[in-house]
């Protein structure tokens, strides 16, 4: 990270990582102050244009013949740990013992998450909805071993509720880039919304674009920077189409205005920051040293356990922030 406003402050040690919460505060208001010092000196010129769902159907086609290898990767494998830690804590939570599960996993891709979410609950059914095929392909030789659950696999379009699955589901799961990646995200929030069901459970996640920030004022330059503080969004790299970004207050309140009553927005990992090389989904090694060591990745992961759950820290977690949301019918009822 080069020195500056912008710069997020990594702990050395597991001591340093437990004054993170404390910490917080002054951090956050360090990054707001240099995004919005560079939001008043935007560039008139600049313009920012968007891909079509063409480009995006190519990008993930592309994508989809080596998806899985990030679980290859020592900072990924990390960071799923902890989603999967934040997956089973609130589902087993929501859900009564005995209770059915009828997951509906929007922007499926290869079926990971349904995969592991679907084994969590005897009685759950699950349904894969991706507008990719070959993602699809993927999924099915994954959850067709699931005996005894019901599994259904839809291609379709989030933007079209025609596509929809009849009926509707008490758990609904939208994962990693689904919503950036998508054309017109209040649309597809609306109608993930109107298919929970009500007293439901979603998990909703985006790019962080305090991620985005720092990692394209590091890498790609100023020009990619001024894309996330002033367009909303982040191109990776040059050959993606660029993803909508939010910060965390400004993730929870798309989310509120899409129909959600409640909305608990998290961030991970929180205690270590993945460097350019460490995101390369083929990287087999990396350059942090507690990720190589077994015991210090134990010790790293406990403590994640612990701050991940801390909404205050959610503008460090990495590239993704996740949303717990979910539609009170108590409340709808009651607001004017």
């Amino acid at each position: 990270m080069e020195s500056g406003e912008s710069k997020i402050f990594i702990p050395s040690s597991l001591e340093e990582a437990q004054q993170l919460i404390s910490f917080a505060s002054q951090e956050k208001t360090r990054l707001d102050r240099h995004i919005s010092m560079l939001r008043q000196q935007r560039v008139q010129s600049l313009h920012f244009t968007r891909s079509s769902y063409s480009d995006v159907c190519a990008f993930v086609d592309e994508a989809s013949k080596d998806y899985d290898s990030d679980r290859e990767n020592p900072y990924w494998a990390f960071a799923h740990e902890i989603l999967k830690f934040i997956l089973r804590k609130f589902i087993t939570e929501h859900f009564c013992e005995g209770q059915e599960m009828r997951v509906f996993d929007a922007g499926a891709g290869t079926g990971n998450w349904s995969g592991f979410v679907l084994v969590l609950n005897v009685r759950a059914k699950g349904t894969l909805f991706d507008m990719n095929p070959n993602m699809l392909r993927v999924a099915y030789s994954k959850v067709m071993p699931l005996r005894g659950r019901f599994v259904r696999i839809i291609e379709g379009n989030l933007e079209n509720p025609g596509d929809f699955p009849p009926g509707r589901s008490n758990l609904i799961l939208c994962m990693h880039n689904v919503i950036g990646l998508g054309r017109n995200t209040k649309l597809i929030l609306r109608n993930l919304c109107a298919h929970l069901e009500d007293d439901g459970l979603a998990f909703i996640m985006t790019t962080n674009a305090y991620h985005a920030f720092n990692f394209t004022h590091q890498v790609r330059g100023e020009i990619e920077a001024m894309r996330v503080v002033c367009d909303g969004t982040v191109k990776f790299k040059p050959d993606m189409p660029e993803m909508f970004c939010y910060t965390p207050q400004e993730f929870e309140s798309v989310l509120r205005d899409a129909g959600f009553t409640e909305v608990t927005v998290l961030g991970f990992p929180v205690t270590i920051y993945p460097s350019p090389e460490d995101t390369k989904l083929l990287r087999k090694s990396t350059f942090n040293q507690r990720l190589k060591n077994p015991h210090a990745r134990a010790a790293l992961l406990e403590l994640e356990k612990q701050l991940c759950l801390c909404p205050e820290l959610a503008y460090r977690g990495g590239s993704s922030l996740i949303a717990i949301c979910k539609k009170r019918r108590d409340a709808i009822l009651a607001s004017p």
